[in-house]
């Protein structure tokens, strides 16, 4: 239902081409010469590793000294799996979730559903090991210190990946996003440890690439489905297009991909800098893949406008420790990793597109942080800057407030891109804030995705966000675990960032209409809260704040909240009756809950604020929350 009539057509039209005219059941040097019967390999191999040169001598020694510990760890089968450590079997079991130590079927592609929970949990642990993560460590360890240990079993797991997984069969056939991700780290493994292997083996990874090209070509993300992922397919086609000898065929790869990547910065960024998946954590993952698409063709002006005035938002709403707010989904997600575990992936990917289009960088947090601009141009921009002056982004729907003390985001802005909306929350409204450049009103975060669908929709429902909700129902309709029925509708009404006072409003529980005021004042941010009400029988207010923080009455309306050095207050008035509650790790309401990365949840504080009615005085007075350090 979310699909137009000509997205139906499409895919049903790739349907019947799947049928009539599948993709050559091959292995992939016979791809290579199919594709090129004349073409020598090892030329090749060095026209790759010129166009794609690194810089290994530019690494400092701490990050020479982590990449090198971490290679030393995969060695012996120790690696880090979504912040948790897993015992890789030498080479890998490709489609074993190692967290759970259960095995997707051995199938061909078409008959797996990869939505299933019950066969290995959630597939985003299995296709991980898969991006090439841990190929790449390998690889810039060799690189790093010319130890063949780290090469050869680099090149043997490769290669056992290519043998395993041949193409339309297993886990790894399903998703053309991932075949995009590895077509990037593959081809940085050649130009890293290529050196040191046979021309056979070069002549199997070029085909590897052409097959995962055919199949990327075949599978772009349609219609509704276009958001990261067919940015991520069009770079891997740009790329590789461009990386592979002159024909017919590269040239409309070439052409099919930048066209599209040009076309996509237009749509999936707002003028302001706000990308529309209204997901934060995908900024990083989406600046990677224009990053190395662009290394390889010059980048137009209009996507390198639209990307820096992205760098600049994040600047802006970066606080003083570095961190983030978690507006969104967020998974971590990378496409060549070529940074040790200690680096900030906004500052990491942040820096080096910086540095490509001459844009004003984030600013370093640790000396990791300048590793990718190292690696790809053998020197780093300047040290880099936060933007600390109160803004207002229109078209993606938030404000900055910023005083001495505090950092304030605000929401009022829509719920994700297109009709799927597939990584957007329900969040309309929703307030984040710093306090002395420490995070103390939080996103909780995301937590899952496929593999837990109760905590999915916990974490990205209305309850998991600093807002407001009428007769305990979501602002939007949840219908599955990145689709959206009924969709909140916000927008700004009032502005004055002069006095660092900004006021929006939504419609998701239509007739009724909720409005907030967000100033800050000297020590104090107040929030200003009314309802104007229809049918609304009663309304709920949530504060989450970060782990650090610890919260506890005292008086009536009265909250002090403290990390142990800074303190501050809440005071609520304009509500007489109304239950307040405080929760830290609650496992009946899931409340008190805070994922600081995917897969990972760790209590925090959430004050839950309830009234069974809702009052006159909502409309005309309203409900304020006044935060005072």
């Amino acid at each position: 239902m979310a699909m137009s009539p000509s997205e139906v057509a499409a895919r049903l039209a790739r349907a019947v081409q799947g049928r009539l005219r599948p993709l050559p059941q091959e292995p992939p040097e016979q791809s290579w010469r199919r594709w090129y019967p004349d073409t020598a390999i090892v030329p090749q191999l060095k026209l790759i590793q010129a166009r794609l040169a690194v810089h290994p001598q530019a690494i400092p020694a701490s990050e020479r000294a982590r990449v090198i510990q971490e290679a030393d760890a995969l060695l012996g089968g120790e690696w880090m799996l979504f912040g948790y450590p897993v015992h890789l079997d030498d080479p890998p079991v490709w489609n074993r979730n190692y967290l759970l130590g259960k095995d997707w079927m051995d199938a061909p592609a078409k008959a797996i559903d990869y939505r299933r929970i019950d066969v290995a949990g959630g597939v985003k642990y299995v296709w991980e090991l898969s991006r090439g993560q841990p190929l790449l460590r390998l690889a810039t360890a060799y690189a790093l210190t010319g130890d063949t240990r780290y090469a050869a079993t680099c090149w043997r797991w490769l290669l056992d990946w290519i043998e395993r997984n041949p193409r339309g069969w297993g886990i790894h056939w399903t998703s053309a996003l991932e075949h995009a991700i590895r077509l990037f780290a593959w081809s940085y493994v050649l130009v890293l440890i290529g050196d040191a292997l046979s021309e056979a083996d070069i002549g199997k990874i070029l085909g590897a690439l052409v097959q995962h090209g055919e199949f990327i070509e075949r599978h772009l993300s349609l219609g509704s489905s276009a958001n990261n992922h067919l940015i991520g397919e069009a770079a891997a086609l740009a790329f590789l297009g461009s990386l592979l000898p002159a024909s017919a065929r590269t040239r409309r790869w070439q052409e099919r991909g930048y066209t599209l990547l040009q076309r996509e910065a237009l749509r999936q960024f707002y003028d302001d800098g706000v990308n529309a998946e209204q997901a934060f954590g995908y900024l990083p993952f989406v600046w990677e893949f224009y990053l190395h698409a662009y290394r390889l063709r010059p980048m137009p002006d209009a996507v390198a406008v639209r990307l820096q005035r992205s760098i600049d938002f994040v600047r802006n709403v970066m606080d003083a420790s570095g961190y983030v707010p978690q507006v969104g989904d967020e998974d971590d997600g990378t496409v060549v990793p070529l940074w040790s575990g200690n680096a900030d992936r906004y500052c990491v990917v942040g820096r080096a597109l910086a540095q490509q289009i001459g844009a004003e960088p984030p600013p370093t947090l640790t000396e990791a942080d300048d590793a990718l601009c190292l690696w790809l141009f053998g020197n780093a921009p300047a040290s880099g800057t936060r933007l600390t002056d109160a803004r207002l982004y229109p078209d993606g729907g938030y404000a900055v407030l910023h005083s001495e003390r505090w950092h304030a985001l605000f929401d009022a802005g829509p719920l994700g891109l297109g009709s799927l909306a597939a990584h957007g929350h329900a969040d309309a409204l929703s307030l984040w804030a710093s306090l002395d450049g420490k995070p103390l009103l939080i996103d909780a975060g995301t937590y899952a995705y496929h593999e837990d669908p109760e905590w999915r929709n916990h974490f990205r429902g209305t309850p998991a966000h600093n807002t407001i909700a009428l007769d305990n129902r979501n602002q939007s309709e949840i219908q599955g675990p990145f689709l959206w029925g009924w969709k909140a509708r916000s927008e700004f009404l009032k502005c004055d960032l002069s006095q660092q006072c900004v006021e929006g409003a939504t419609i998701a529980y239509a007739p009724d209409t909720v409005y907030r005021r967000v100033m800050l004042q000297g020590e104090t941010l107040q929030v200003h809260d009314r309802i104007e009400q229809d049918t609304a029988q009663s309304a709920q207010w949530f504060w989450h704040f970060h782990p650090d923080w610890q919260v506890e009455p005292v008086g009536t309306g009265m909250w002090r909240i403290t990390d142990g050095q800074r303190v501050c207050t809440l005071r609520l008035t304009g509500l007489a009756a109304y239950e307040a509650r405080l929760y830290r790790g609650d496992e009946a309401t899931k409340l008190g809950w805070y994922s600081p990365r995917f897969g990972h949840k760790i209590p925090c504080t959430t004050l839950t604020v309830a009234t069974r009615t809702l009052p006159e005085t909502l409309e005309q007075e309203g409900v304020v929350w006044e935060f005072t350090a």
